[in-house]
Formats: C-alpha cells, sequence, structure tokens
C-alpha cells in the first residue's frame, strides 16, 4: 500500500488563565490518503496502521497501532495522543514520523507541526523560571533544587541552556536580573551566575552616644611634720591629720574624652525583606 500524508497538526484544547497557556488535552491529528500498488485509492477499507514517533537514529518518542477506516476517496484520519511527557519530546526535538502497514513501511516524513500549536503543549520557553507552591513539579517542569535533569530527550534543550546536567538550585535564593540597573547603576549577577549577600558601606551619627567629663576640680591634701626629725612612714601617717590641709586644684575647664570600642550588636544573621516561600521550577 502505498499513503499520501495529507497533513499534520497538533490539537489542543487549551486553558487560559493569567496568561499562562496549559494544555488539558492534546493529539496529533493525522490526515492521509491510501493508495495500492497501482495508485488506486483504497476506499471503504479498514486497514491496521502503526504509528512511530522518534527522533535523532530512531530513536523512539511514542508509538501505536491503530485501526482506521477510509473513506469514498481513500481518505483517513486518526489523532495520536502520545501524552505530555512525549509532547515535551516532541516539542524539543525535531520528531519524524513512520507509518507502517505490517512490516511494510508506507511514509517516513519529518512531524511538520503547526509551530504555536506545539508550543502551546510545551507552554513557555525552555529555561522559564517561576514561583510554586507545590512540592512536586508539573508535568514538563522540574524543581530549581540542584537535582540531575532527566536523562531522556524532555531535557535536551533545557541540559544545552543551562551547560550542566542538573538544575539550578535556588533555594532559599531571590532571583535578580543579569546586567547594570538603569536606576542605580548597580550590577546583578552573571547569566546563571550568584552573588552572594552584602550590605552596602555606610557610616553612623553619633546618635545618643555622649562622653561624661566637663568642669571638674580635684581635691589633695598638703602639710609637713614636727621639727624634731624625719618621721617615718607610719609616724607621719598617723600626723597627717594633723598637720595637713586639705585643697581643690584649679577648675580643667568643660571638656570632652575620645570614645573607644564598639556599640552593641543587634539584628539577625541577613538582611532580608518581608518574604513568603515558595519553590523555584524550570521549564524542561
Amino acid at each position: 500500500m502505498k499513503t499520501k500524508l495529507l497533513s499534520f497538526l497538533m490539537l489542543l484544547t487549551l486553558t487560559i488563565n493569567y496568561a499562562q497557556t496549559t494544555a488539558s488535552a492534546a493529539g496529533i491529528a493525522i490526515q492521509g490518503i491510501a493508495r495500492d500498488n497501482n495508485n488506486t485509492a483504497r476506499v471503504s477499507a479498514t486497514l491496521s496502521l502503526t504509528f512511530r514517533i522518534y527522533y535523532g537514529s530512531n530513536v523512539q518518542i511514542y508509538e501505536d497501532t491503530k485501526t482506521v477506516t477510509t473513506d469514498a476517496f481513500g481518505v483517513f484520519s486518526i489523532v495520536l495522543e502520545p501524552g505530555d511527557n512525549n509532547n515535551i519530546v516532541i516539542a524539543n526535538t525535531q520528531a519524524f514520523l513512520k507509518i507502517s502497514e505490517g512490516s511494510t513501511i508506507i511514509s517516513d516524513e519529518k512531524l511538520k507541526q503547526v509551530p504555536y500549536a506545539i508550543a502551546a503543549s510545551n507552554g513557555v520557553p525552555t529555561g522559564s523560571i517561576m514561583p510554586f507552591i507545590g512540592t512536586t513539579a508539573p508535568v514538563g517542569w522540574i524543581l530549581c533544587n540542584g537535582s540531575a535533569l532527566p536523562l531522556d530527550a524532555s531535557a535536551a534543550a533545557l541540559k544545552i541552556l543551562l551547560g550542566t546536567d542538573n538544575a539550578p538550585n535556588l533555594q532559599g535564593m531571590f532571583l535578580r536580573g543579569t546586567g547594570i540597573s538603569p536606576v542605580n547603576s548597580q550590577a546583578g549577577p552573571g547569566l546563571k551566575a550568584t552573588q552572594g549577600d552584602d550590605i552596602k558601606s555606610h557610616n553612623h551619627e553619633k546618635g545618643g552616644l555622649i562622653t561624661t567629663g566637663g568642669d571638674h576640680s580635684h581635691k589633695y591634701r598638703s602639710g609637713h611634720g614636727n621639727d624634731a626629725g624625719i618621721k617615718s612612714a607610719d609616724q607621719y601617717a598617723g600626723e597627717i591629720g594633723r598637720f595637713s590641709t586639705e585643697n581643690t586644684t584649679e577648675g580643667s575647664g568643660a571638656h570632652t574624652h575620645p570614645i573607644a570600642g564598639y556599640t552593641a550588636n543587634t539584628g539577625g544573621s541577613e538582611t532580608r525583606p518581608v518574604n513568603y516561600g515558595v519553590n523555584y521550577i524550570i521549564k524542561l
């Protein structure tokens, strides 16, 4: 049998919500015309056809055998449903569709999909990062927790973007645009790079810190012993109250003293704004 494929078309039932597109049902609609070896249309015939979608050197993505019935012109239509995971692989590779009847290959062509339709199944571009309040990433996404990316072709395009086989680890991190800010001329991190925490260099006013001191004087005693000779220390100490007088030094005037040391610590272990905990996920 010979067949001429009339069209490939990704069919999607779409749910639009806040500019995010998800595929709630997806399939590949195929229409072709079946002919025999004499190029005569096989009209009103029931055929058992095997549909195989693959990429590269015959790496299988999906395969199914379907029974189709041709119409009065030999035309048949069928919808293949590879499933969400396989649709991601198809979206990220150049896929091929092979149609066989038994051991006879009747068609082997590139899968020519409507560009937006297959992209809609993919949702958003590969490498997109978004916050997510679940703990298990939805189909077509993976948590940004440093885990290994899938080994199959679904992650091939993301691995090229990341340059690694692991998802970025964004646990406990904020996202910041790379490049130079037009507002304050400060640099964000390089693409796919991180910046450590920091606080801008600054000074503090003295605030409530003051020095004690000011105008004051000191008292002292002066006096002498008797003329009987030099007194011992003990003797002099005993007589100092009898023979000494109390005097006061001149005032030193108002003055200040330098402050040494540092203020008491306050605050926690980091500087942060009010925040809400999420998981980040990245699109395969």
